[in-house]
């Protein structure tokens, strides 16, 4: 199963389409299209997704250590596609 970067790192951390969503001032459907590789990842919306996760970060503060080191090993590779095995899809 293909998944990008970006959803992996969503879900181990518990962000909800939502909240990304919310701070990337796009919908839901959006963000999951763009996880889903619908979009073309362009460097515009590659940025806009750094930019979401960056806030998500400073919105969570000090409960989001890992999730901050998560992402600053990811931020370039946000919308690359991984081939991953089970069945939770961490």
């Amino acid at each position: 199963m293909r998944t990008s970067v970006m959803r992996k790192l969503r879900l181990k951390h518990g962000v909800s389409l939502a909240e990304l969503a919310r701070a990337a001032n796009r919908s839901s459907q959006y963000i999951s299209s763009v996880e889903l590789g619908e979009w073309v990842a362009t460097d515009s919306t590659k940025a806009l997704m750094a930019a979401a996760f960056e806030r998500v970060i400073r919105a969570r503060n000090d409960a989001t250590a890992e999730l901050a080191k998560d992402y600053a090993e990811k931020r370039d590779r946000l919308l690359d596609f991984i081939e991953e095995s089970g069945k939770d899809g961490q």
